[in-house]
């Protein structure tokens, strides 16, 4: 029986996410082996280590954590639940508890009360939890301030982590030597990909052709794209060719065009294929005019603007639908399907850029690190490992329960099985991460692009040595 089919809201939201694990108030007892056939083996093929007297292990999170089936959660009552996962989900964590003589709980720490508790709990040398799950923006600069250990201290050589990924797959930070953050496998979490959403109703009014047929016939470029944005561009309609978020259109078109800000150690700011990029933004807004008129007062003021529905184009991820109440199909109301047709897109082809060799999306998402100090880290991660391997090793049934995001694509099976290819070919450029900032105090951004107060040359030049700057502090170079 095919689960993806029946993944229900609650079930998706625990997938979505992946959440887990492990972490601790570090009172645990006493380490003792485990009695003759109590045990079964975790990841590395070892008996399980257990404790003497039974130690709590908790996750930093900033959610809800009602929906986790961790060890407050003793049955399944949601109406929607997949009985099967669930099940599955609830024996395994009775056997994780069996098994190690631990409960697992999930802490919401709100999101900017785990940056906090990273900060000061482990520069103080004990940490508030063992397992901190956070967004990637945030997870990178401590890993440069070695707030975490490195996964090769706690996992076991040889063990799936290094070997098959089929739990988890380390994510290396700046070249390092060694990987300390580790995310959900698959490859990429699905909904974590911002793929190009357009409105299909509103291009055929225009008889526009359809851009998947474009991306098909190898005709899906940056010129096609803008020339389908500048045919549906009516001012007297409000119409615009696009209206998306600004910062994850830049994101997708330096992929799309081969390159990126900060891939390696030195700066891609003044790279050709950068200002190329630069340059199509700054004419899109200003010169044709196809885009959204650029307003700096609200923040996140374009993530939204799809809602509106006279918009071609805009950056399209599965939670924007699941934010906005949609539990099957497109819609901007609770239960309400969306008065007009969304399909999604690879992004087009930039000039510099090759349909063959272009990476499918910028690497986001949640990753989990387990931090400086921890107790026992190795059965921290031994218990994380087999929360996350609820499935046994199944291929099948890991690979149906992550794909949740379908759901929002029951009209739309090409966009479906795009956004999968997307997420096995990530990239990691760490521009946004890093936060660059000049001296005046101003973060770099492409505002100055959006409202026409510096061309692609100018803003490439202001920033190539602060970026470069950032970039030697965070390879260690300063």
């Amino acid at each position: 029986m095919k689960i993806r089919r029946i993944l229900s809201l609650a079930i998706v939201l625990l997938m979505a996410f992946s959440l887990i694990a492990a972490c601790g108030d570090n009172n645990g007892g006493g380490v003792t082996p485990p009695p003759a056939g109590t045990s079964a083996a975790p990841d590395g093929g070892e008996e399980a280590t257990r404790y003497a007297n039974t130690r709590t292990i908790q996750v930093g999170i900033w959610w809800d954590p009602t929906q986790i089936y961790d060890s407050n959660r003793k049955e399944f009552t949601d109406s929607e639940a997949n009985p099967l996962t669930a099940q599955m989900r609830l024996d395994n964590m009775r056997a994780i508890e069996d098994r190690y003589n631990v409960r697992l709980e999930f802490v919401d720490m709100t999101f900017s009360g785990a940056q906090e508790s990273i900060s000061t709990s482990i520069m103080a040398g004990s940490p508030d939890v063992d397992v901190y799950c956070m967004d990637l923006n945030f997870g990178i600069p401590y890993v440069l301030a070695k707030y975490c250990m490195a996964i090769d201290e706690y996992a076991k050589p040889g063990s799936d982590i290094f070997t098959a990924e089929t739990v988890f797959t380390p994510v290396n930070v700046c070249n390092l030597p060694k990987d300390y953050l580790l995310r959900t496998s698959p490859p990429m979490d699905l909904n974590g990909i911002y793929q190009l959403g357009y409105n299909w109703d509103l291009l055929q009014e225009f008889n526009q052709p359809s851009p998947q047929d474009l991306w098909d016939d190898d005709k899906w470029t940056w010129d096609a794209w803008l020339d389908i944005m500048k045919a549906v561009t009516d001012t007297n309609r409000n119409t615009y060719g696009w209206g998306g978020d600004h910062v994850r259109l830049l994101d997708n078109l330096l992929i799309s065009n081969g390159t990126g800000i900060a891939l390696s150690d030195k700066e891609g700011m003044t790279a050709p294929a950068t200002v190329e990029v630069f340059d199509f933004i700054y004419k899109l807004y200003n010169e044709h005019n196809a885009a959204i008129p650029w307003n700096s007062d609200i923040e996140y003021w374009d993530n939204n603007d799809w809602s509106t529905g006279t918009r071609g184009f805009f950056t399209w991820i599965a939670w924007l639908a699941q934010r906005n109440g949609v539990s099957r199909g497109f819609g901007t109301e609770s239960d309400a399907e969306c008065a007009y047709t969304i399909r999604v897109v690879n992004w087009p082809v930039g000039p510099s850029g090759s349909k063959a060799t272009n990476r499918g999306a910028n690497l986001s998402g949640n990753v989990f690190m387990i931090p400086t100090g921890t107790k026992d880290a190795n059965i921290v991660y031994d218990v994380f490992f087999d929360y996350h391997n609820w499935f046994d090793y199944d291929l099948e049934l890991r690979n149906e329960a992550a794909f949740w995001v379908e759901s929002y694509y029951t009209d739309d099976l090409w966009g479906f099985e795009m956004v999968q290819d997307l997420g096995t070919r990530p990239q990691l450029d760490l521009w946004d991460n890093l936060n660059i900032t000049n001296g005046d105090g101003d973060r770099f951004g492409i505002g100055t692009l959006l409202n026409g107060s510096a061309t692609a040359a100018q803003l490439a030049e202001q920033w190539k040595l602060v970026t470069q700057d950032y970039i030697d502090t965070a390879y260690g170079k300063k």
